[in-house]
């Protein structure tokens, strides 16, 4: 099928006329020649054929990327996909059928819409002499191409366009699961099952077993335990629990290497709402590396201010039992329910558990947003760096980010304070956590001299 380009007369109602109209329109001879060129299937396309949906969605996706808001991304995906498409939408409900629109932005766009039309004046209609001119540079465009397509065929996609093609479509397929319909599954890490010390590792899958918990050992980006709902067709949606299992001496190494606070804030972005770290004695919880004292406060510090769940177990034993009683609980829990696929931002209004119907991340969009190797917004990257400076915790770090969303954004608020002293008790005042404690000049001026001295 040949394509076209036509300009669009008006900017959202239905472009071009059928050919009976045509034939009223213009005259005689160039109708004639125009219904010649449908016998080889002539698509006029229109060369913006939705100019005012993509001019509001380009301003949105401005100020998203202005924000550092995760919406970019959706809404970047949502243009192209306007971009692409060759026909008038005329509201959000019909932009529904291209990828990446959502309920809420469709509800943004109708929402526009309206507030358009209403102070919107009439537009002039065109002219025939102006459609007689966009009939004939349809004809030569359409001819041009037919020359250019004899030329130059088009290139077959090659096998991984295709591939990614393929993923993208089933990233936006719903998945719909009946009660009883689907088997719930326990997730494994690879990391728990290999390992330097193979004998203790292996115990995971030993002591699962033996315990009659359904398991898989899979690659996860993100956690170390996680369950899953499969039904007959293979599709896979995540139940909204995820766990996290440290070893006392493992939880002290984490803290003095500063992975502990990256995990949590990995843990807490999965789009998971109910985390629980899994915390193992090690023996008689000596030589650990850090004091016991300091390891158990940290402990607190995440159930109370980061509002993660932590159970304590005796051993590895315990840990599996504890595994395999949530396996129990989750299966009584949702095989009764009505499960279906939904996006992380619809994730928080549809997982409710007293519901009969319960919305779900799929494992794959979990696997591949969780991936460490992940695009993170500049953002995420600045709370990460925070993390590496000592003193700073998480509650810390958000603190910061919350007002100096970006260095640079840090850095101009720097070298706009008068005299160096200023500058050095700029974030001093910031409060956090739950008893909104301030940062502390002395924190302050450690910040000042890491991201400042090189401005001075």
């Amino acid at each position: 099928m040949q394509s076209a380009e036509l300009p669009s007369p008006d900017m959202q109602s239905k472009e071009g006329a059928n050919l009976a109209n045509c034939e009223q329109i213009i005259s005689q001879s160039q109708f004639n020649l125009y219904k010649s060129q449908m016998e080889t299937r002539l698509e006029v396309r229109l060369r913006e054929p939705n100019p005012l949906f993509t001019r509001w969605l380009e301003r949105w996706l401005r100020e998203a990327e202005r924000r550092q808001q995760r919406s970019q991304h959706k809404l970047r995906q949502a243009l192209e996909a306007l971009k692409s498409y060759p026909l008038p939408l005329y509201s959000g409900r019909d932009c529904s059928v291209l990828r990446g629109f959502g309920g809420t932005l469709c509800q943004l766009i109708d929402e526009e819409l309206r507030q358009h039309r209403a102070a919107s004046q009439p537009q002039p209609q065109t002219t025939t002499a102006q459609y007689e001119e966009q009939v004939q540079q349809v004809v030569k465009a359409m001819q041009e191409k037919q020359q250019k397509t004899k030329k130059d065929p088009a290139k077959k996609p090659t096998k991984k366009a295709q591939l990614e093609q393929a993923a993208a479509e089933e990233r936006e397929r719903v998945v719909e699961m009946l009660p009883d319909s689907f088997e719930v599954l326990l997730l494994v890490d690879t990391q728990e099952t290999s390992g330097k010390n193979k004998r203790v590792l292996d115990q995971t899958r030993s002591y699962l077993q033996s315990l009659g918990a359904d398991h898989e050992v899979r690659r996860l980006t993100v956690g170390d335990f996680l369950w899953i709902a499969r039904d007959a067709d293979g599709s896979e949606l995540v139940l909204p629990y995820i766990v996290e299992r440290k070893r006392m001496d493992d939880l002290a190494s984490s803290i003095r290497d500063g992975r502990f606070h990256e995990q949590k804030h990995r843990l807490r972005q999965c789009g998971l709402p109910n985390v629980i770290y899994l915390i193992e004695d090690y023996g008689d919880n000596e030589q650990l590396g850090l004091p016991l004292d300091s390891l158990l406060q940290a402990l607190a510090n995440t159930r109370i201010q980061s509002g993660i769940q932590v159970v304590r177990t005796e051993n590895h034993y315990r840990s599996m039992c504890y595994l395999a009683g949530m396996s129990r609980a989750l299966r009584q829990l949702f095989l009764s329910k009505s499960l279906h696929s939904v996006d992380r931002a619809a994730l928080g209004s549809s997982s409710c558990l007293t519901d009969r119907r319960v919305g779900l991340l799929k494992f794959r969009a979990l696997y591949e947003d969780s991936a460490k190797n992940a695009q993170l917004t500049v953002r995420e990257v600045f709370v990460q760096q925070l993390l590496q400076l000592h003193s700073l915790s998480m509650e810390r770090a958000l603190a910061i980010v919350e007002l100096y969303p970006t260095p640079r954004l840090l850095l101009d608020a720097y070298k706009a304070c008068d005299e160096v002293d200023q500058a050095r008790r700029l974030l001093a005042g910031i409060t956090c956590g739950a008893l909104e404690r301030p940062l502390g000049e002395k924190l302050s001026q450690c910040l000042y001299d890491f991201y400042g001295s090189e401005f001075r």
